[in-house]
C-alpha cells in the first residue's frame, strides 16, 4: 500500500480568503456610515442647543428691561420690539411678540421669540412680572 494515497494533505489557511475579505469590507462600510450619520446628527442637535441658548438669553435680557420700565412705557416697548443684528446673525429670521398682561395675578409681561428652526417647534417664551416703580417712589417721599 502506498502511504502517499493514504495522508490527506490539509490546505494551509494562512492567508485570507476572498469571502473574509468581501465580508470585513461590508461590515467597515456599514460601522463608516452609521458613524458619518451620527457625526452629521450630533452636529445638528448642537446647532439647535446653541440657538436655544442665544433665544433663552436674548427674551431673558429683553424682559429684564421691558419689566424694569415705568408701566405707561412698557405697550411702547412692546412694539417697538426689534431683533438686534447680532440676534439675526445667530437665528434664521427672529421674530418677536410680546404682551402686558394685568390681571389678578398682577402686571406682567409675556415675550415669545420665534425663529425659523430646521424642524417644527414652538416659541420661546418667558413671563415677567412688572416691578412697581411707583410704590419705592411713594414711600421714599
Amino acid at each position: 500500500m502506498n502511504h502517499r494515497s493514504t495522508i490527506r494533505t490539509v490546505p494551509s489557511r494562512n492567508a485570507f480568503t476572498m469571502i473574509e475579505l468581501v465580508v470585513a469590507a461590508s461590515i467597515m462600510i456599514a460601522l463608516m456610515s452609521v458613524v458619518t450619520s451620527l457625526t452629521f446628527r450630533i452636529h445638528g442637535v448642537w446647532k439647535d442647543t446653541n440657538q436655544q441658548r442665544i433665544a433663552t438669553w436674548a427674551v431673558s435680557s429683553e424682559l429684564e428691561r421691558i419689566t424694569s420700565l415705568p408701566a405707561d412705557e412698557i405697550a411702547t416697548a412692546l412694539q417697538e420690539l426689534e431683533a438686534s443684528e447680532e440676534l439675526q446673525n445667530a437665528l434664521t429670521e427672529p421674530e418677536w411678540s410680546g404682551d402686558f398682561i394685568d390681571d389678578e395675578l398682577g402686571p406682567r409681561v409675556a415675550l415669545r421669540l420665534d425663529w425659523k428652526r430646521r424642524h417644527p417647534g414652538t416659541p420661546l417664551e418667558l413671563v415677567g412680572w412688572v416691578l412697581d416703580t411707583t410704590a419705592k417712589e411713594e414711600t421714599s417721599q
